[in-house]
């Protein structure tokens, strides 16, 4: 242990630099409310690769109101490319949009018992930059990226090391946070990382996939044994034979299957009639959008978040040279260079952290792309601290059962072996901040 303190000295001494978190310290942003004066803001750039010019920014809100101990999510969102922004200013940050002009507080914040770090990552997500010919393409390449900014952020603000710290985020954020955790926990081990969180979570690829058809049918998306129906299932054993040859966590015949339900399956839902505009929102089935977005225009906060964070004004106070880094909610040139095809899913981390640390799988039932019965069938499925799926021993199972949230049922959860399982009937944060907490008192 104490030669692990020594390393891990000389590894932030040696990115130490001159700037001291007063060069960070947020003020005077614009259209916040009153009551909001009290929330500390720190926020700005961290180099992670100087050969090729890369740096990731950070956003961090500290918590409002003091624990029985310092805690800090790091929150990561998904795409890949997807800017955590979006967590900042329209899920689980202080603020939330009522129009272009006026920000209220969001009283189901998470700030509320925790500091916030919402992190743009990897290079070239939202506020974040590289040179545009150095974008990186594996998982193990973004978690170095990631141990060179908390390296650097802790030689400014040295008070994470005595927080402890959880790994948050959505979607493809299911492939960051294992990789990510696996390496603090054998490389960083002095930070105190005490669980994670993960929010429809793009994990397993197979089980993810092999979803689509069985939960498309079961929100009258497609119609069973339909044309569409068939071609879909075609689809389907190509991705899976394709997956089993050969393991990726993203694979080109796989990615059809989402494509197609999302503009065929549309109709069935939504339209009596043939329409070529429209399509499916992938993030709440029961709304549609038009093509090809099909739910990038949502939710209406992000329209506003973005008019915001391109405002010369709030970029200034946010140390952000916007010649240098504009910011974009979803970056083309991320997602379409990360393939991680050499990568293999995090779901393959997941037994191993298990022995570890606790982790909280939590899923918006109408989300399509990484949908609950996807997870549900992944957790199945795998084999974690000598059981297999939430087995319990003497042939019983750990139940499932109703969660239920200020006297209103909220959705199910089951819980065994350090693993915890969600299924959210409405996606509303008062919910994710009892998610939080159960997570933060175990």
């Amino acid at each position: 242990m104490i030669a692990n303190v020594f390393i891990f000295v000389v590894i932030v001494s040696q990115v130490g630099s001159d700037l001291q978190a007063s060069d960070f310290y947020v003020t005077g942003l614009p259209f916040l409310p009153k009551e909001a004066s009290s929330i500390r803001m720190h926020a700005g750039h961290l180099p992670v690769n100087s050969e090729h010019h890369g740096a990731l920014f950070f956003w961090h809100f500290a918590s409002k109101y003091a624990g029985d101990k310092p805690r800090t999510v790091i929150w990561l969102n998904g795409g890949p490319g997807c800017s955590s922004l979006i967590g900042a200013w329209a899920e689980i940050g202080p603020f939330r949009f009522q129009d272009k002009t006026t920000i209220v507080e969001n009283n189901g914040s998470w700030h509320m018992f925790t500091n916030l770090l919402f992190i743009d990552q990897p290079a070239g997500t939202g506020f974040s930059y590289i040179d545009t010919d150095s974008f990186i393409h594996e998982l193990d390449e973004m978690t170095n990226h990631f141990l060179n900014f908390l390296d650097r952020y802790i030689n400014i603000f040295p008070e994470l090391l005595q927080n402890d710290i959880y790994l948050a985020g959505e979607s493809f954020a299911g492939q960051y946070i294992p990789y990510i955790a696996r390496a603090i926990l054998t490389k960083r081990s002095e930070l105190k990382l005490l669980g994670l969180l993960i929010g429809n979570g793009w994990i397993d690829p197979s089980s993810t996939y092999e979803s689509y058809l069985p939960f498309a049918v079961a929100n009258n998306l497609v119609e069973n044994n339909s044309v569409l129906y068939h071609k879909i299932a075609a689809q389907t054993e190509i991705c899976l034979r394709r997956l089993s040859n050969e393991t990726h966590v993203f694979d080109g015949a796989c990615e059809l299957i989402l494509s197609e339900i999302a503009k065929n399956g549309a109709m069935n839902n939504h339209y009596p009639n043939k329409t070529t505009d429209r399509c499916v929102n992938i993030y709440d089935v029961r709304l549609d959008d038009t093509w090809p977005a099909c739910g990038m225009n949502w939710p209406v906060d992000i329209e506003y978040a973005t008019l915001y964070l391109h405002r010369e004004d709030v970029m200034s106070r946010i140390y952000v040279d916007g010649k240098k880094s504009g910011w974009t909610e979803c970056a083309d040139s991320v997602f379409y260079t990360f393939r991680a095809y050499h990568s293999i899913p995090s779901i393959k981390l997941l037994p191993d952290l298990l022995r570890q640390i606790p982790i909280v799988l939590y899923s918006g039932e109408r989300d399509f792309i990484c949908n609950h019965w996807g997870t549900e069938r992944m957790m199945d499925a795998m084999t974690w601290n000598n059981r297999t799926g939430f087995d319990l021993g003497n042939k019983t199972s750990a139940p499932l059962e109703s969660w239920i949230v200020d006297d209103e049922p909220a959705g199910l959860i089951r819980t065994a072996h350090d693993c915890t399982s969600t299924t959210i009937d409405s996606a509303q944060l008062k919910i994710l901040n009892v998610c939080l907490h159960s997570q933060g008192n175990n």
